[in-house]
């Protein structure tokens, strides 16, 4: 590293083993001084140019040499550390710093310096090594990320494991203590008995809750739990779930009210996504006071996701509540305006449902006054892709789709295979594929799209001629439902395709 001084400098002749074996270095690349009486010879290998983007004789020529690309962040420590190198009496020295190269590029260098000294200590040559270590520092700093991240991977695993077995085992004590009083008190009143009964019954539900959500958050986390998103009308879906729950809404005088456009669909996996309405409809519901009222809104959120809303006006949550609430390690549950119970888990559960999906959910709360809960999802990308050889017949489709469906971006392929990358570079809402097709049929199609996504993430609507009707089971074993007769009737295309996409 050290610099020489401003003397004339010649190359030697590359005729030493050890020059040729320099120059075919890519990560490294070696520079050589001797001093003669007059000049200092200095020899730089070729592989400098990968490295610094130089070429040997630039180097050579650059004032102060590496020291004009050293990093502002290094370039006094190193250049303090270089000149208490030379005024020892030390022969070897590492110095590892970052440069900036002529083209911008930051990377970290590991030099060895050599040196012979004369009998007063000053310098005769020296010999440096200088190698571009940045992949392999880069490496190192990923697996220490990796390391801290499987640490804390443990870490949570295991308190995770130590509240999983107090929330399995808390309730049987008392469900066993009950059940062993109706066993050998064959004299109690029928009243206590219902009430321990009812006791037993609630805490055996919620229990049997708890398992479930605890089993479908880690299926979901491990990626056993396919999801399986199809075109959802937003507001079926959300009327479907305050169905479910107005007995419990009406139990404490609490008006549900829904606000959504008929026209707002969703791209989900309706198991899932219901699971995630009716969660937060049932802490909604828990958590209003009497003769209230809840919230549910759905609107668009940007070009590509919609953004629901359910609020209530209950008790609401503290600050530190917020914190914990999505995250299964530090889940908690509260009791309800009448006091309802919780397993405390499924907002973890609602939370991956909602990430697995690409959206995110997120907040607002203040304690005696109620809390809003917030996600995003998907909505459909409105594309039919039309997988049909035929000409004509393609035409035909063409302008059906043309005519009651303008809101959709119609694609096309010639073949399965041509179909399958179409898939890839713009998932479909739908896809018509006539079963007899060239290269592969409609069903290798189908068994192909499902080995590549895990799942069929999309309706398939399957053309057949009379004569090919036999293979429908073939179909229904791969999860399609929706077949279409050839030759093609208008009617009847409009009529599966309306009830598939609405």
């Amino acid at each position: 590293m050290e610099e020489t001084p401003n003397q004339t400098i010649t190359l030697p002749e590359v005729n030493d083993e050890w020059y040729k074996d320099a120059a075919h270095l890519t990560d490294s690349f070696f520079v050589s001084i001797k001093k003669k009486k007059n000049h200092h010879e200095i020899f730089v290998s070729e592989s400098v140019q990968n490295i610094l983007g130089w070429s040997p004789q630039q180097l050579i020529d650059e004032k102060g040499k590496i020291f004009s690309l050293l990093h502002r962040d290094d370039a006094v420590q190193i250049i303090k550390l270089n000149n208490e190198f030379l005024l020892s009496k030390h022969a070897v020295q590492d110095f590892h710093y970052r440069i900036i190269t002529p083209m911008g590029d930051e990377k970290w260098i590991h030099e060895r310096t050599s040196l012979i000294r004369n009998k007063k200590g000053a310098m005769i040559s020296s010999s440096s090594v200088f190698t571009d270590v940045t992949s392999y520092l880069n490496q190192i700093n990923g697996l220490k990320k990796t390391e801290a991240q499987l640490r804390d991977t443990c870490e949570a695993k295991d308190k995770f494991i130590n509240i999983l077995s107090h929330d399995l085992r808390a309730p049987f004590t008392s469900i066993l203590g009950f059940a062993e009083i109706l066993l050998n008190e064959p004299d109690l009143p029928k009243k206590d008995k219902n009430e321990y009964l009812n006791y037993i019954l609630e805490a055996s539900q919620n229990q049997l809750e708890f398992i479930n959500y605890l089993l479908d958050w880690s299926r979901l986390r491990t990626g056993s739990l396919k999801i399986e998103p199809q075109r959802l009308k937003t507001a079926g879906l959300i009327y479907n779930c305050v169905s479910t729950l107005t007995g419990n809404a009406m139990r404490k005088g609490i008006e549900i009210k829904a606000t959504v456009s008929e026209n707002l669909y969703i791209q989900a996996d309706e198991r899932l996504l219901k699971q995630v309405i009716l969660n937060l409809l049932t802490n909604a519901i828990k958590f209003s006071y009497e003769n209230s009222s809840i919230e549910i809104t759905a609107e668009p959120f940007n070009e590509k996701q919609i953004e629901l809303v359910i609020r209530d006006y209950g008790v609401g949550l503290s600050s530190e509540e917020q914190q914990k609430i999505f995250t299964i390690e530090s889940s908690f549950s509260n009791v309800g305006t009448k006091g309802e119970t919780g397993t405390g888990l499924g907002l973890a559960l609602v939370k991956e449902i909602v990430e697995k999906h690409g959206g995110d959910i997120w907040l607002y709360s203040e304690e005696g006054k109620g809390t809003e809960f917030h996600f995003t999802l998907p909505v459909p990308s409105n594309r039919i892709l039309v997988i049909e050889q035929d000409a004509v017949q393609a035409q035909t489709i063409d302008k059906i789709l043309e005519n009651n469906f303008d809101e959709f971006e119609i694609l096309h392929a010639n073949n399965s295979y041509e179909a399958l990358q179409v898939i890839a570079e713009k998932l479909p809402t739908l896809v018509l594929v006539n079963h007899q097709m060239p290269l592969m049929t409609g069903l290798q199609f189908v068994e192909s799209t499902k080995k590549e996504n895990g799942s069929m993430q999309f309706p398939v609507l399957i053309m057949l001629r009379e004569e090919e009707m036999n293979q429908r089971q073939g179909y229904i074993v791969q999860g399609v439902k929706h077949f279409l007769h050839l030759p093609l009737q208008e009617e009847e295309l409009l009529q599966t395709l309306r009830s598939t996409l609405n």
